[in-house]
């Protein structure tokens, strides 16, 4: 895990799904989930990944897709 001002940047490696990029901004109690995704967004681009890279769910989620 990294830190970049108030992310924590998780780096992960799945079996059977590759490596992925998790970006957890951490907010304060009396903040909305809207700073929180500006963030996100600002990182993402300053690290060149587009919206279209972006992957929702549970890697166990993942998984078991790809074994249907």
């Amino acid at each position: 895990m990294y830190l970049v001002d108030r992310t924590r940047v998780h780096l992960d490696r799945v079996e059977g799904l590759g490596h992925f990029l998790e970006l957890e901004v951490v907010l304060s109690s009396s903040e909305s989930s809207q700073p929180g995704v500006e963030v996100a967004h600002h990182l993402l681009d300053r690290l060149g990944i587009e919206s279209s890279q972006l992957i929702e769910g549970a890697y166990v989620d993942l998984l078991e897709e790809k074994g249907s």
